[in-house]
């Protein structure tokens, strides 16, 4: 079975438009959350942690 010119370049183009669409829309939501994200940090008081110290003591060969 002999696909034509046109399927072949129909196909590749609507592949590469459900990519750009697909990828633009997660960029757009990961851009909002980075905005909320952001919005919502700089209203709230920063919270210093102290970590423990460890000394890790591993015999030489």
């Amino acid at each position: 079975m002999k696909t034509s010119n046109t399927t072949r370049l129909a196909s590749i183009a609507l592949a590469a438009l459900l990519t750009v669409v697909t990828n633009g829309s997660m960029l757009m939501s990961f851009d909002k959350v980075a905005q909320n994200a952001t919005l919502e940090s700089s209203v709230l008081t920063p919270t210093l942690i102290t970590l423990n110290t460890v000394t890790v003591v591993a015999h030489q060969s």
